[in-house]
């Protein structure tokens, strides 16, 4: 898979005032693109992302106008040329309202396909239950090529748990639909959830992958502190399942997904051959992409930055064309050389060896244990590694 050109890196020039003067300076020709969409029907539980139910017609058309807006500012600051792929997520952009819908569409077709590297990726996040021919084709129609279905589970119990709208039934017709719509559909299940057990899960790959799904995103269950399930997991209404079993469920999983002919590419996603998410492996890989919308991340040389969180604020700034970076970071070599290290062990090819130069007693010391592996001048993770990634990278990059 062609990784596309390197950008250059932007030169390290701060100013502040006008929108387009809020970002670093430089150029990224070549960028992968991340529209975020932060409208949902409902919060999940265990959700921990910038999204809300917003009830405001008017706050939907004011964000997709932002976005088109904030399109075009951004294109022009970073001279940008070409987009390596494009991934719409939230949230839940199968939500938006028809207005909103169009709006974006319309700024797909116009303004970003012409842009998109020859063999794209343009991707859709959907969620089941508002997954329907009027609110998918035109995202089709309008150069989608790849849908991403959250499905999360097809046991009801577990759906429940969970917070989802989406039932067992909903999850087979938005298969069905998807499948019919485009070659590349994938689908988000979450593992280890407390009534989740191994055969519940198992059995979920075993139906969903009766459809021609190519490419598996499987979470186990993380809890996070600001949110329902980090309240409740304080408060004590919630117990996880041990590290243990969990570890046991993500090596079936594993298993059963390899069975199927899908091969794990990344700690938590596994494909058919060809099929990998070429935009998130850019994320990896750490190539440039830039990130739309309230709260969106930006990574840019050796600059990265977010965007405002809230979607009302988002849209004001852009809207009087004031700066709306919330965080912005520019990392020294060694903590670029550490997040290479960091994002680059979660892919199965892992890193080039030179990375972790002064570190040879350490790589040596995993290797032993299983935990990595050394082959034709690259380190890799081995899947017991996985499991243990977050010990591992903290003693690599201390």
């Amino acid at each position: 898979m062609g990784q596309g050109t390197q950008p250059a890196a932007p030169e390290p020039d701060l100013r502040s005032g006008a929108l387009s003067e809020g970002w670093p300076q430089g150029t990224a020709p070549v960028v992968s693109l991340y529209v975020h969409v932060p409208f949902c029907d409902v919060r999940c539980p265990y959700c921990h992302f910038s999204c809300f139910v917003n009830r405001d017609q008017d706050l939907f058309d004011r964000w997709a106008m932002a976005i088109r807006t904030q399109f075009g500012r951004m294109r022009e600051h970073f001279g940008v040329r070409e987009l390596a792929s494009i991934y719409f997520g939230g949230g839940t952009p199968t939500a938006l309202p028809p207005s909103a819908r169009s709006t974006m569409v319309q700024l797909l077709a116009d303004e970003m396909m012409p842009m998109l590297a020859v063999g794209g990726e343009v991707t859709l996040e959907c969620n089941p239950e508002s997954a329907w021919p009027e609110s998918l084709t035109p995202w089709v129609d309008a150069g989608v090529n790849r849908l991403s279905l959250g499905l999360q589970s097809m046991d009801p119990t577990v759906l429940e748990f969970l917070g989802r709208l989406n039932t067992p039934d909903s999850n087979r017709r938005a298969l069905d639909l998807a499948c019919s719509l485009v070659d590349e559909v994938s689908i988000d299940l979450i593992a280890a959830s407390p009534p989740d057990g191994r055969q519940t899960l198992l059995s979920a790959i075993d139906e969903v992958l009766q459809w021609p799904v190519r490419h598996v995103s499987a979470y186990l269950l993380e809890i996070h502190a600001a949110t329902r399930f980090g309240r409740d997991l304080k408060a004590g209404r919630l117990v996880p399942r041990p590290d243990d079993e969990q570890a046991g469920i993500y090596r079936a999983m594993a298993a059963s997904l390899s069975g199927h002919g899908l091969s794990a590419y990344e700690l938590s996603n596994f494909a058919v051959e060809g099929s990998q998410s070429r935009h998130n492996r850019r994320y990896w890989l750490r190539q440039a992409y830039l990130g739309l919308g309230p709260s969106a991340h930006s990574n840019v040389g050796a600059w990265r930055w977010a965007e405002l969180r809230d979607t009302a604020s988002w849209c004001e700034a852009v809207e009087s064309d004031r700066a709306l970076l919330e965080d912005l970071e520019q990392l020294g070599p060694n903590e670029v050389r550490d997040e290479r290290i960091l994002l680059g062990l979660r892919l199965r090819e892992g890193i080039e060896a030179d990375l972790l130069e002064g570190r040879e007693a350490l790589v040596r010391e995993f290797s032993k244990a299983g935990l990595l592996v050394q082959e034709s001048g690259r380190v890799a993770a081995t899947l017991d590694g996985w499991l243990l990634l977050d010990q591992i990278v903290a003693r690599l990059t201390a």
